[in-house]
């Protein structure tokens, strides 16, 4: 791929945040709503939180294929920050941040087809 290594990084980063941002919306509007934190934030903080909507997925008052959604964009959003820190961490690997804007492709597509749903479904 033809991106350096600091745009890819940038790029990386900018698709966590943007996934990130869709997850918070999605939580807010669930069943039993989440509220996960927002503004500077240090990254464990982010991560903390979104292993928390991860492990609590299946309490939602949702179906089955709904609540998996919710999982998948909350687990595939962790393996992409997995990514980046490996990547801010050791050497610059290109299949490490291709990986991960894939990764997050998977992250924001759940996400995107859990809040059209949530949509559909608001009481």
């Amino acid at each position: 791929m033809s991106d350096t290594p600091d745009s890819m990084m940038r790029g990386l980063q900018s698709s966590l945040a943007a996934v990130y941002i869709a997850l918070v919306g999605a939580c807010e509007h669930l069943p039993v709503p989440i509220t996960l934190p927002t503004g500077v934030l240090h990254s464990s903080e982010l991560i903390e939180a979104v292993r928390r909507v991860a492990a609590i997925s299946e309490e939602q008052p949702m179906p089955e294929e709904q609540q998996a959604m919710l999982y998948t964009g909350s687990i595939m959003w962790l393996a992409a920050a997995d990514l980046y820190g490996m990547l801010k961490h050791t050497d610059y690997e290109a299949a490490r941040a291709e990986g991960g804007l894939g990764i997050l492709l998977i992250a924001g597509e759940s996400i995107a087809d859990l809040a059209a749903w949530l949509a559909d479904n608001e009481s």
